[in-house]
């Protein structure tokens, strides 16, 4: 096998540098000491250095008899450095493999900065294999790994000095974006971070005035140097597009946190308006979830996520006749096509009632659901949180932050661009809704009671329709808050135009509130406060040194964990052998002589 780390050279060709001549100069020392090591790995020889304090610079090449030698000094007056003499001809026969002592951990990370800058997710084996390609140099996995940790930081900052600017980071939130809720929490003797909440006033604003009274909960782990977990509450615009509400960061997922999410969100809601709206929650509906949305929403409906009901479903009954009349009853509109539904399946397995009592369909089923979904049935938070999970686990927590304003910053002005040019009543989703039901209106037959009720006939069945109290006999005006075909055929019936009829959430008008306020930008952290010159604020004071907590990702790549659902998996089936009626084996296995 060929040993492709070795370069060949000509031995009759001498290395030389013509980019250093004498009188050049540095702006101090350490430049001096960089561009001769960018020179060393170009023209691949190994520099010695000889002597290098505050006011000289001496290196050589380190091959035995090599006259390449460079002397730079310090300029009188002046915090300059020039190259006073310079050997600048290579007699020997340079570095002949592919490892260079000069390319430490620091050459790494300035190669690299300007392409992480543009790519934060720039992995260590891209690194490395770009280096061998564009400098001729092999470094090993862990310099790629550190190099690039080491840029991060120069660009970034490091982990531990983020926790430690939360506090001013929050002060900047409260003054940049007055209304805006942004506090940091610490934990015992050492100030370890605990937990930190920020909404925006633009956000408040936003989902208080124009958006559905709907909510979605979810979390996900952070995989950073410190570990911990991001929660966020979102809402959905009337575009159906995800509207985050609040974001908080904690050190690990508890009970115990999400009780202080939902009362951070309580009182904030609490705060901005008089008459606090029923809310529909929507979550995974675990225990810590569950308690925190009664005890501080104990008027909500808290219904479960359809994708994680229905996944649970399939991986329990793995069978695909049953997942299809499973999501029939899922969208059954009324109870009595439900509990026919529900018929079907318990003929095909038994199995699926023990099934229905750890998931009640009064938390998920259209027909039984209490809540106001308007159609949207599944967690989109969850994509998004594990979206920022990705994307900012380099990252330290402050530019994480910073990350996700800038989304929201740019998700307010890209909405807000597209509805000012909208001269619809409806947004566009909406639009195609009505425009679908009007098409299939046109089919039925309308008999006129009173001056709001009306008989629609097909050969289907009749529906009843109440225009006052906008109400169909087939639900689903009530469930989606748009007129259903056959809400369409009785207002047009009677000259009415059935635009008008859809919730106030769906209109144009209500998008342009949703985006009409705006988010702020901070200023650079150059012009924070540093700890210890701050006010106080919400949550930990300014003036507080925040420590990073102490759970911290353990080195080596993470094992992956198998999530066990014991409780809603079907116990395994025990065969027995239908010819010696024994335990564990079939007929077709028997060895029982006949």
């Amino acid at each position: 096998m060929a040993d492709h780390s070795l370069i060949t050279y000509d031995a009759s060709i001498t290395l030389s540098d013509p980019t250093l001549v004498i009188g050049q100069e540095f702006p101090d020392v350490e430049s001096c000491r960089r561009t001769l090591k960018d020179i060393a790995i170009a023209l691949h020889f190994d520099l010695r250095i000889v002597k290098s304090d505050r006011s000289r610079f001496i290196a050589k090449c380190s091959k035995e008899g090599c006259p390449w030698r460079v002397h730079v000094a310090k300029c009188p007056g002046v915090p300059t450095f020039s190259i006073r003499t310079l050997q600048g001809e290579h007699t020997c026969e340079g570095v002949r493999n592919l490892h260079h002592q000069q390319a430490s951990v620091g050459w790494v990370a300035r190669s690299v900065e300007a392409r992480i800058r543009e790519n934060p997710q720039y992995k260590p084996k891209e690194i490395l294999q770009d280096i061998r390609d564009q400098h001729g140099v092999a470094v090993s996995y862990m310099q790629a790994w550190r190099g690039k940790e080491r840029s991060m930081a120069a660009l970034h900052g490091t982990f531990e000095e983020g926790y430690r600017l939360l506090p001013a980071y929050c002060e900047q939130i409260r003054k940049t974006n007055p209304g805006s809720i942004a506090s940091v929490f610490a934990i015992g003797q050492e100030n370890c971070f605990q937990r930190l909440f920020i909404s925006y006033r633009a956000s408040i604003y936003g989902f208080i005035n124009a958006c559905r009274p709907l909510l979605e909960l979810d979390r996900a782990h952070l995989k950073g140097k410190y570990l911990g977990s991001i929660l966020c509450a979102a809402a959905i615009d009337a575009d159906d597009a995800l509207f985050p509400l609040a974001v908080a960061i904690v050190d690990v997922e508890s009970d115990e946190n999400w009780m202080w999410f939902m009362s951070e969100l309580r009182k904030l809601l609490g705060v901005n308006t008089d008459n606090m709206p029923r809310l529909t929650i929507l979550s995974e509906r675990h225990k810590g979830i569950v308690e925190a949305v009664e005890t501080h929403f104990p008027s909500a409906c808290h219904g479960f996520c359809l994708r994680y009901v229905s996944e649970n479903f399939r991986d329990t009954f793995k069978n695909t006749k049953l997942v299809t009349i499973f999501w029939n009853a899922v969208y059954a509109l009324t109870a009595v096509e439900f509990e026919s539904k529900i018929s079907e399946m318990i003929e095909i397995s038994q199995d699926v009632i023990p099934w229905f009592q750890h998931f009640p369909p009064q938390l998920w089923a259209v027909a039984y659901f209490e809540g106001v979904r308007y159609g949207h049935f599944m967690l989109g938070v969850t994509e998004l949180l594990y979206n920022w999970a990705l994307e900012c686990h380099e990252r330290p927590i402050v530019q994480m932050m910073e990350h996700i304003r800038h989304q929201l910053t740019t998700w307010f002005h890209d909405r807000r661009e597209v509805c000012m040019s909208m001269t619809s009543i409806l947004v566009p989703s909406a639009e195609k809704h009505i425009l679908e039901a009007i098409a299939d209106a046109r089919c039925y037959q309308v008999l006129r009671a009173n001056e709001v009720e009306f008989e629609i006939v097909s050969t289907e069945r009749t529906n009843i329709v109440d225009i006052r109290t906008r109400v169909c006999s087939c639900h689903r005006w009530q469930i989606y808050g748009l007129p259903c075909a056959h809400a369409a055929a009785a207002l047009i019936s009677c000259g009415q135009n059935a635009h008008l009829f859809a919730e106030p959430c769906f209109t144009v008008a209500s998008y342009r509130e949703t985006y009409s306020q705006m988010i702020n930008p901070i200023p650079d952290k150059s012009l924070w406060n540093e700890p210890g010159e701050g006010t106080e604020g919400g949550g930990a004071k300014a003036d507080l040194v925040i420590h990073a907590p102490k759970i911290r990702r353990p080195p080596g790549r993470p094992r992956k964990k198998v999530l066990r659902l014991e409780n809603f998996k079907r116990p395994k089936r025990v065969v027995q052998c239908g010819r010696c009626h024994l335990l564990g084996h079939s007929q077709k296995k028997c060895t029982m002589p006949i």
